[in-house]
């Protein structure tokens, strides 16, 4: 058992005191242990101790441990925690948003598995300190004008998508983006509508390609007739539940630049904004 000045702390998050009493009771052997309800109160936590893990428990109310881990990822991320969604009764739609937001796990809490939440706890610690040495071994050598971020900061980006969840984890994946800004549409008829308006704005355009009223295909090929120049040469990519060559035809033959897969991830939406992006500020110049 690991003595008291080698445990690393850990926060968790549950508005359901049965649950924070049992998880408690399950992780202090293995862990220093504060636990919040809130996200202003996991915010302070983050500020005050030097946090190695986050859980955030999934109970009745799906949409609140969602809302919490968009308020607390920017500062997770920059201080490099891992963040753990926990539940009692996991299913495929939750578990695709929590990665596609950028957890690092998703795991069913069922009585008697407590070592093997210890266990996996343990991993994603180990994970985040092998990174964070990995970092700081390029120290001086790379700069984080390469890191794909630095391509989005100061940007206004229009996102299309009709769909309220979508919208939370394309906000949740660029939060931590300084200076950037998104404008969001609901459909592809009000993401035109607000291009046309002010064109010279936007730097990229994330475009849903199945939406009610006009749908994306409909809504770039417009946005592309358009006569202003930053019509012609603004980086529109799709984002699709289907990406088949039938798919990505239709697509490309529409005027897009590339196709995101839906559920989207932290990592893929990011490499593609950042290669669309530089590749247009290259060809502006």
């Amino acid at each position: 058992m690991l003595n008291r000045q080698e445990k690393k702390h850990i926060l968790i998050i549950s508005e359901e005191p049965r649950v924070l009493a049992e998880l408690k009771s399950e992780l202090t052997d293995h862990f220093d242990i504060s636990i919040t309800a809130t996200s202003s109160a996991a915010l302070s936590a983050m500020e005050i101790y030097d946090m190695s893990a986050i859980v955030i428990y999934i109970f009745e109310n799906r949409k609140i441990a969602f809302s919490i881990f968009t308020d607390i990822f920017s500062l997770a991320k920059n201080k490099n925690i891992p963040i753990t969604f926990l539940t009692e009764r996991g299913n495929d739609e939750d578990e695709n948003t929590a990665f596609a937001m950028g957890a690092v796990d998703y795991s069913a809490k069922r009585p008697g598995t407590s070592n093997a939440l210890v266990n996996r706890i343990k991993l994603r610690i180990n994970s985040s300190e092998n990174e964070k040495k990995l970092i700081g071994s390029h120290d001086g050598l790379s700069s984080d004008t390469d890191a794909p971020e630095m391509a989005l900061v100061n940007k206004t980006i229009l996102v299309a998508e009709d769909i309220e969840l979508n919208r939370d984890i394309i906000e949740t994946i660029l939060s931590g983006i300084e200076g950037l800004k998104i404008d969001f549409a609901n459909n592809g008829k009000e993401a035109v509508e607000k291009f046309e308006k002010t064109p010279e704005l936007y730097s990229l355009i994330l475009m849903d390609v199945q939406m009610p009223v006009m749908d994306g295909l409909e809504a770039t090929k417009i946005i592309r007739s358009l006569s202003c120049e930053n019509a012609r040469e603004i980086p529109i990519i799709a984002i699709t539940a289907s990406t088949d060559e039938k798919e990505l035809e239709l697509c490309l033959k529409a005027g897009m630049n590339d196709i995101l897969e839906k559920p989207v991830t932290y990592e893929n939406l990011l490499a593609v904004a950042a290669e669309h992006c530089n590749a247009s500020k290259t060809s502006n110049k």
